[in-house]
């Protein structure tokens, strides 16, 4: 995972980068259309107690019956030169008590309480890729951002 910026403000957009890159030679990945097996969520270091997405809205748990699942996953064929590479745009906003992330296209709407923002503005962004058909995934790299607000 990778921002567009190491700071933000309040009301600020942001671009977040997922990129899947093969440990050794080339790979083929399946990743749903809706991108229901990527996940990443915001927390504030003083809460980091694990994810708090709400819950997707379209599950595929097994192989289709069919045979044919390409109407739910695209698959992909990556290299270390090629990786798989995707662009999502969030913003970040605020409540009365609360600092708000948004990626719709991940329809992830993270929310860290600003009380736990004063003492330290930096927050921690943790994201996995599932497989497609199990519940197995790896991590991607947690990114530090630091939220400036008043």
């Amino acid at each position: 995972m990778e921002f567009d910026k190491e700071t933000y403000q309040l009301n600020d957009n942001f671009e977040l980068t997922i990129r899947i890159v093969p440990i050794e030679a080339e790979k083929t990945i399946k990743i749903y259309k809706n991108l229901n097996n990527i996940e990443v969520s915001f927390l504030s270091k003083g809460e980091q107690l694990g994810f708090h997405q709400e819950l997707k809205k379209t599950f595929v748990e097994g192989p289709s019956l069919t045979g044919d699942d390409s109407q739910y996953i695209d698959e992909f064929t990556i290299t270390k030169e090629k990786p798989f590479e995707k662009k999502l745009f969030g913003t970040i906003s605020e409540s009365e008590n609360e600092i708000i992330f948004e990626i719709p296209d991940l329809k992830i709407k993270d929310k860290i309480d600003k009380s736990y923002l004063f003492e330290n503005p930096n927050i921690l962004v943790k994201g996995n890729c599932r497989t497609v058909y199990g519940i197995e995934g790896k991590p991607f790299k947690t990114n530090e951002l630091k939220i400036i607000f008043k």
